[in-house]
């Protein structure tokens, strides 16, 4: 008889499961990057978007390796480092691997996780998806931009 494996990434897709998309639309226009969106759009974004759980230690960016995966901090905290160096904090709101899927380069950062973060994510299909619709590309653009990253910044 096979086990069921009950770890995190189960939990998170269980949450997905029973979490009503009007309630994870709710949580992303709470956001500043997907604020000021209209509810059909937030919608739309928080059906393409999965909600998961990002552990201790784990690196979401490498600086100089292309990013896996943009995630959307909802709770938790990351330290954001170039060229060894600490820069930020990343917490509620802020997007992680933003630069490097939105302009198809290398992460210009390293972010690793400094507690367990709940996160929205979405990997290359789902952030194409996205960026599909002109508003939700607008808010990202906007966002990449109060960054400071550009597409040669990578």
């Amino acid at each position: 008889m096979q086990s069921l494996e009950m770890g995190p990434g189960w939990m998170s897709r269980l949450v997905e499961v029973i979490q009503p998309t009007s309630i994870r639309a709710d949580r992303l226009g709470a956001t500043d990057a997907f604020a000021g969106l209209t509810w059909s759009d937030l919608e739309l974004a928080a059906g393409i978007l999965t909600e998961t759980l990002v552990e201790r230690g784990a690196r979401m960016t490498v600086q100089g390796k292309p990013s896996a995966k943009l995630w959307l901090i909802l709770e938790g905290e990351a330290l954001v480092s170039a060229d060894a160096r600490p820069i930020r904090v990343a917490s509620h709101g802020d997007l992680v691997g933003l630069a490097s899927l939105f302009f198809a380069t290398n992460s210009p950062e390293t972010t690793i996780a400094l507690s367990s973060i709940r996160a929205f994510e979405a990997g290359p299909a789902e952030f194409r998806q996205l960026i599909k619709h002109r508003p939700i590309r607008q808010r990202l653009a906007a966002a990449a931009k109060r960054r400071g990253f550009t597409a040669g910044s990578g």
